[in-house]
């Protein structure tokens, strides 16, 4: 580290003064720097009047603990491109708008609400699949990966819908699913009749024989505790499938499949796309020698190194990335790959690649989205888990909620406290990756059995449909999604006052803080400034950014269920002894403006704040 960064800290003042504080910074310090510091710092405590007398009794043990907590050794990023700057917004197109009067949304729906994406400051926003598709597993499952589902639009309506985007500043990213497709493919199909060169798309295996009783190749299970197997009578033997049997999945050993994948992208970049999600890439390869995988404590077969995680998967992001690369040559822009991913954090790190071979932009970052009210203490460790394992250079992203996930943000948090977990998601250091109508503190719709659509919710008696109800727009019938009276998913009773038309008008709401946050993260110390957490008591949270201009913002998160009070001067020492409310949340005592006692506060249950202290206002 060089001598100015040094003083950078020198004069914040920043203490590790117990191990709940975890202190992101990069390299060591080595002695000549420190005996030289210590004669500026004096020179400086006389320039600025400050107290600087505990920093130089105490610069030994601050750098022991410093380096106790020395997990980055990379450089801030000064340069950054536009997925890292921005917030990227995943619209689940069924839901968004109803513009023809089917109770579905499609793409004109979208476009119809492209002045919403624009004040909503979003970079890009990402569309789960708009494919033709039977919907076993709501469009996941594909028949053609170049078409547009007619219940979505046309190819023109997509076209438009991209040219308008653009226009308006806005990127498009789509989903993609390269590790299966729909039974109904026509690949599938022709595979199924061994028909050339479609008969090694997918994975097949001979039935094994036992006492003249057929059985499946080996003892593999689908991600639903099934067998991968499923036989098909026209080919008479197995095809393999981690997900449901109406999804084959595909076979990557093949050179010809691998190359379809890539045509595809292909075809979807020269219509102008900005980058892709990919779906379930962990799953893409599979052992070719089929053989039986041990069975774990648990009683289950291993799927690590046998159907999830091998290396090829990875050197297959490698082969997309070179991919999306050449098209930047063209034109400069960037086009970005995202990785969908459940996998633990060092197999989830091996998709960003390395300097050589360039990986994923970045995968989705799972980290918080399982949090359901833990304590302090975990959100530091998950959150230096995920942060002390990045690779050099990597960029994080940060979600808590998505498509998939049983429950939104909001009804898992609460309507008090998910401003705070906003200011989390969208504070860090990294690309948030929000979940439509999270920004309003949309909740689940309950759902009886008889209105599950999705093939999962239907076979295991719970619905992952509950986060995927129509965006609530106003308070008219169907909340302003659709003019039909049976949408696809009924739409939330609670749509009379939780809409964005209600939210945009009131004084303060979910939607005007999340406004906030989005304009306040803007800041260039939101994205290279320094970062470090707190456990500032059992349920408080707390994290601060910090620049070389002497600025800090402290974000402060009661997650508990009782009033606290808060000193932040006991766990860094240098903060002036007033800040500022930057941004308060909507059910916080404090108000936008209000100047607050750095040594004593109190903060309400679920309630959160951003806090400036500056040395430059002294």
């Amino acid at each position: 580290m060089s001598f100015f960064i040094f003083l950078y800290f020198a004069i914040l003042g920043v203490e590790v003064g117990n191990t709940e504080i975890v202190n992101f910074h990069h390299k060591d310090i080595s002695s000549i720097e420190l005996r030289s510091s210590k004669k500026l710092t004096s020179s400086l405590k006389q320039m600025q009047n400050l107290e600087y007398d505990h920093i130089e009794n105490n610069l030994d043990s601050i750098l022991n603990k410093h380096k106790k907590h020395n997990f980055l050794s990379k450089k801030n990023k000064t340069n950054l491109d536009w997925w890292q700057t921005g917030i990227i917004y995943e619209l689940y197109p069924r839901s968004f708008m109803d513009s023809d009067g089917d109770g579905v949304g499609d793409l004109r729906g979208i476009i119809e609400k492209i002045p919403y994406l624009k004040y909503l400051g979003i970079c890009a926003v990402w569309l789960t699949p708009i494919y033709p598709s039977p919907g076993v597993d709501s469009g996941y499952d594909i028949t053609n990966y170049r078409e547009i589902d007619e219940l979505m639009g046309t190819m023109d309506d997509f076209e438009e819908l991209t040219n308008k985007l653009h226009e308006s500043g806005i990127k498009i990213i789509l989903d993609i699913v390269p590790n299966h497709t729909s039974d109904q493919h026509e690949w599938f199909v022709k595979s199924a009749q061994s028909i050339e060169p479609y008969t090694d798309y997918y994975i097949w295996g001979d039935a094994k024989y036992v006492n003249g009783t057929r059985q499946v190749p080996n003892n593999w299970l689908s991600i639903f505790g099934n067998s991968m197997w499923e036989w098909n009578e026209t080919r008479q033997k197995y095809y393999l499938h981690q997900f449901y049997k109406e999804q084959p999945d595909l076979n990557f050993w093949n050179r010809l499949v691998r190359e379809e994948i890539k045509n595809m992208m292909n075809f979807w970049l020269d219509k102008g796309v900005d980058g892709f999600r990919m779906d379930a890439v962990p799953h893409l390869y599979e052992r070719p020698d089929l053989l039986d995988a041990p069975i774990l404590s648990n009683g289950k077969p291993e799927k690590f190194g046998y159907s999830q995680a091998l290396d090829e998967c990875f050197y297959e992001v490698n082969d997309w990335r070179s991919l999306l690369e050449e098209y930047k040559k063209k034109d400069g822009q960037t086009k970005i790959i995202i990785i969908e991913t459940y996998l633990d954090v060092k197999y989830t790190m091996r998709f960003y690649g390395n300097e050589t071979h360039l990986g994923a932009h970045f995968p989705l970052n799972i980290c918080l989205i399982f949090l359901e009210h833990p304590p302090a203490k975990k959100y530091v460790e998950k959150i230096t888990e995920w942060m002390s394992n990045l690779p050099s250079g990597a960029w994080s992203s940060w979600i808590i909620g998505n498509h998939d996930k049983r429950h939104r943000a909001t009804s898992i948090f609460g309507s008090e406290l998910i401003d705070g977990i906003h200011m989390l998601q969208l504070l860090l250091p990294g690309t948030p990756v929000v979940y439509m109508a999270d920004e309003l503190g949309m909740t689940d719709t309950y759902l009886r059995y008889d209105q599950f659509i999705d093939a999962v919710s239907r076979e295991f008696g719970v619905s992952r449909e509950t986060v995927r109800t129509p965006f609530q727009w106003d308070s008219s019938p169907q909340a302003g999604f659709s003019n039909k009276t049976k949408t696809w998913l009924p739409v939330n009773p609670n749509y009379v006052t939780l809409n964005f038309e209600f939210e945009r008008n009131a004084r303060r709401s979910h939607l005007k803080i999340f406004k906030e946050i989005v304009n306040l993260r803007q800041l260039e110390i939101f994205r290279t400034g320094d970062v470090q957490l707190y456990e500032i008591s059992d349920y408080v949270f707390a994290f601060s950014r910090s620049n070389k201009f002497l600025k800090t913002y402290f974000i402060v998160i009661n997650v508990g269920s009782e009033l606290e009070n808060i000193n932040l001067k006991k766990f860094k020492k240098r903060l002036t002894s007033k800040l500022t409310v930057k941004i308060s949340s909507l059910f916080a005592e404090q108000n936008n403006g209000d100047i607050v006692s750095a040594e004593s506060f109190t903060l309400r249950p679920s309630a959160a704040l951003v806090l400036e202290s500056s040395f430059i206002n002294l």
